[in-house]
């Protein structure tokens, strides 16, 4: 592959990307003097460079209060920064053995590397408050050397390292341990984002840890192949970043989730590299080391490449959308989908009445011949086929492959969700919901200038507890709030975004206002955590691919046994005796 420039392309140096906040700075929510509101750019087909007013009204009315024009809260222009803790042997040493332009002591760059994406907790504090630690060092590693160089310096000098990908975590995964006195170093992946080779025969490709899954995908469409791993951060995340958490991706019904995606990966640790020197489609060689990559998030060692799957770019993509009088039938629908064997689609999603009603107020204003078109479906669906408003979900459908799997997969879902009573939404529709996933994403630093704090989290469930889980945790959301003197009504929605033979994964969105709430960093937090325990109480898992991290880590008692949690801190143990990689996340956050 062509070698691109692989500098300048991680947060404080590209102008593009906002840095603290999500994503592009051609990109952003802005209110306007009648409270309309725009979003900028023409990144986001459907609803970048429009006018959306209805989107303030939909907020005010689910959420029972009053957005002023105004903010809440001003950002403040001048981010504060604790003291460095250097330790002058190994600063000494480093300037030696690296170029000056791997490695930055600028308060800007110390800041934007120690945090992730998680809302109330990080990007709500970097913005408006003050963020408790921040690393020391941002380094930029650009060759497996580096990484092997820098461990060293590390154990020599006693320094810890948390490797930084993409950011994009929503777990605190990045949030430094407050009791770590060592100095800390973090390790920056991105200038690692080449593609090494291209196996067309094997249809297999080795690529660099640090790439984003943005880069990937434009490099990869070039030579007509594609990894099919969409995650909703795939603009921003990491190869290595979706190794260590585990990832799953909107399209894994076609292509898999990250597990099945990574052949081998190298991971290099304090005590030398852990390797399957084979990368064969599959063997028996006893315990397989590559289960120490998924879900390490940071903590043995540091991911700097794999090899992994490529498909031809499908021959046909088609969208197609349905709509269903409420969210269990649609459920219904997608359980017999997912056992009617060699229709799936590559993704179907199903979304609540809340998320679909909060889709519709993200529409641009409707006019002329749209209007009518607007109003006529409107009528069809309440009059002609008696949906309730305020009950109905919808299914937002991708399908690819050749024109004969796609004409297949189409027939058969339709054939099905007709028994289900649904009604088809378009084409259209469905790309634009698909779409929407990425440019959603932006709302929430928006509605935080606001007072109205929200996030996302995840579970995957059997199919007999999709309809207890959500119910418990709707009621509790609203028990919690209720009992914090939380300001008018808080708002969730949710949706399935995956499904297995044996159940799915739910996508949680959380929010509400937090006007007049003493610490409402804190307030979050504890109601997360109030509907994190519902989720386990019902039989749902404590991620589906979000991980762990610091956030959830106090549950993992309840979801492995005290054996499971010793075996695995041995083995960090064994890996990294002295705690170089100190990210404390996950089980290893109580490690020694």
């Amino acid at each position: 592959m062509a070698d691109t420039d692989n500098k300048n392309k991680f947060f404080g140096v590209n102008d593009s990307l906002w840095g603290h906040k999500w994503g592009f700075k051609d990109s952003q929510f802005v209110i306007n003097d009648d409270e309309s509101v725009t979003f900028t750019g023409n990144r986001y087909q459907g609803v970048s460079g429009e006018n959306l007013p209805y989107l303030v009204p939909f907020v005010e009315s689910i959420l029972d209060i009053e957005i002023k024009t105004k903010p809440y809260f001003q950002e403040i222009e001048k981010k504060q920064a604790s003291e460095k803790n250097l330790n002058e042997a190994f600063m000494e040493e480093l300037k030696s053995t690296f170029s000056s332009d791997q490695y930055s002591l600028e308060d800007n760059e110390r800041i934007l590397h120690s945090h992730g994406q998680n809302g109330p907790d990080e990007v709500f504090k970097v913005l408006y408050n003050k963020l408790q630690k921040l690393t020391d060092i941002v380094f930029y590693i650009e060759s497996e050397e580096d990484v092997s160089k820098l461990i060293h310096l590390a154990k020599k000098y006693n320094v810890c390292l948390v490797p930084f990908g993409g950011g994009t975590n929503v777990t605190n995964a990045l949030k430094l341990p407050k009791a770590e006195k060592r100095m800390i170093v973090s390790v920056d992946t991105r200038r690692m984002n080449k593609i090494e080779s291209i196996d067309k025969e094997n249809l297999l490709v080795t690529v660099q840890a640090g790439i984003t899954g943005k880069q990937l995908e434009e490099e990869l469409h070039k030579e007509g192949y594609t990894v099919g791993h969409e995650p909703d951060s795939i603009e921003l995340s990491t190869l290595g970043g979706w190794i260590s958490t585990n990832a799953a991706g909107m399209k894994k019904n076609r292509y898999g989730n990250i597990e099945d995606i990574v052949l081998e990966a190298i991971l290099i640790t304090p005590t030398g590299v852990v390797e399957t020197l084979s990368a064969t489609p599959r063997n028996s060689t006893s315990v397989q080391p590559r289960g120490l990559l998924f879900g390490s998030e940071g903590n043995i060692g540091l991911i700097t490449k794999a090899k992994i799957k490529v498909y031809p770019l499908p021959k046909v993509q088609k969208f197609g959308s349905l709509v269903f009088p409420d969210f269990a039938t649609g459920v219904a629908f997608l359980k017999e989908l997912r056992h009617e064997e060699g229709v799936l689609p590559a993704s179907i999603r199903l979304v609540n009445n809340n998320e679909y009603r909060f889709g519709q107020a993200l529409k641009p204003e409707a006019k002329g011949l749209k209007k009518i078109e607007k109003r006529i479906q409107q009528f069809f669906l309440s009059k002609v086929k008696s949906f309730d408003i305020s009950k109905l979900a919808a299914c937002t459908i991708a399908m690819e492959g050749t024109a004969n799997e796609v004409a297949h997969q189409e027939k058969t879902i339709f054939s099905i969700a007709k028994k289900y009573g649904a009604i088809s939404g378009g084409a259209s529709a469905g790309q634009g919901g698909y779409m929407l996933t990425f440019g959603i994403a932006y709302i929430r630093d928006f509605f935080n200038q606001f007072g109205i704090l929200g996030e996302t989290f995840e579970t995957s469930v059997p199919w007999d507890r999709i309809l207890q889980v959500t119910s418990a945790v709707r009621e509790r959301l609203w028990e919690e709030c209720k009992e914090r003197q939380v300001a008018g009504t808080p708002y969730l929605a949710f949706r399935v975004t995956q499904t297995y033979h044996t159940g799915v994964c739910i996508y949680f969105t959380m929010a509400f206002s937090c006007v007049g709430l003493d610490d409402p960093e804190h307030t979050y937090h504890e109601i997360e955590s109030a509907l994190r325990q519902v989720i386990l109480d019902h039989g749902g898992s404590l991620s589906h691919h979000h991980g762990v991290g610091k956030v959830r880590k106090a549950f993992l008692s309840q979801v492995h046994s005290a054996n499971s949690m010793h075996v695995l801190r041995q083995a960090k143990h064994a890996i990294d005796p002295n705690n170089i990689f100190s990210a404390g996340n996950g089980v290893f956050g109580d490690s020694p």
